[in-house]
């Protein structure tokens, strides 16, 4: 193991131990094996927890600057991998999204 792997694992320990040590879910405590650090800018660090028991995934955003974190369970079934590839994408507008309904609402697809 070189010293940017130790690096990480002490960073992911870290985590644990100041954002969440068990899942929220079903109380399994989360290892380093379960975290995953899906963006970091130096500012902040977005990390993806993933429970090895009952499957239930969170996010959490740790803000470096202010020493604060913020966790929302999401109920999701992206993994870690799914989030980096939507990570650079850029925000959706309002109007795209009024495009993409009227489209749909034009369209003489079976709607469910």
């Amino acid at each position: 193991m070189d010293s940017t792997d130790n690096i990480i694992l002490q960073r992911k320990q870290f985590f644990i131990e100041s954002i969440a040590k068990f899942c929220d879910k079903c109380g399994t405590p989360y290892t380093v094996d379960d975290l995953n650090i899906v963006q970091n800018t130096g500012m902040s660090t977005i990390i993806h927890f993933s429970c090895s028991n009952c499957k239930s995934k969170h996010v959490a955003t740790f803000v470096s600057s202010l020493g604060m974190t913020q966790r929302v369970p999401i109920n999701t079934d992206l993994d870690s991998s799914e989030l980096d590839k939507f990570m650079p994408k850029s925000e959706i507008e309002p109007q795209e999204i009024l495009d993409v309904y009227e489209v749909l609402e034009d369209s003489d697809t079976v709607r469910i």
